[in-house]
C-alpha cells in the first residue's frame, strides 16, 4: 500500500507557511477552496531534510506517481546552507509532495 498513511498528520505551522508560499508561486494549479483544511502530510525518509508527502482529501491510496514540479523556493537554513523546496504534483495534477533538498544533505535546522 502506498505510504500506508500510518504517520499522516496535519501540517505544522512552518510546513503550512511553506506550502502557502509554494502554492502562490505555482502555475497551473487548481486547488479546491478547502485544500488547507483537509490536507494531511506524511514525513518522508530524507535524512531529516523535512520533505513531506501530501495527502489531499479525496485522493485515493493507489500508487501515485510524480507528475511535475509546479513551484520552487530557495532559502538559507539557520546554519547558512542553501535549501531548495519544490512543490510537486502527481500525474493527475493533485498535490503530491514537498521535496526539500539541503545542498549539504544535513538535516534542516530551521530558523
Amino acid at each position: 500500500m502506498w505510504g500506508g498513511y500510518m504517520q499522516s498528520r496535519k501540517p505544522t505551522l512552518q510546513e503550512q507557511k511553506l506550502l502557502d508560499l509554494l502554492v502562490k508561486k505555482a502555475s497551473g494549479l487548481d486547488l479546491p477552496g478547502t485544500w488547507k483544511k483537509t490536507l494531511l502530510v506524511e514525513p518522508m525518509k530524507d535524512g531529516g531534510m523535512g520533505s513531506i508527502r501530501l495527502l489531499p482529501c479525496g485522493v485515493g491510496e493507489e500508487r501515485r506517481i510524480y507528475g511535475r514540479t509546479v513551484a520552487e523556493h530557495e532559502f538559507i537554513d539557520s546554519d547558512g546552507v542553501t535549501v531548495l523546496a519544490s512543490l510537486n504534483v502527481d500525474q493527475a495534477g493533485d498535490l503530491f509532495e514537498v521535496d526539500i533538498w539541503k545542498t549539504d544533505f544535513t538535516p534542516l535546522r530551521g530558523s
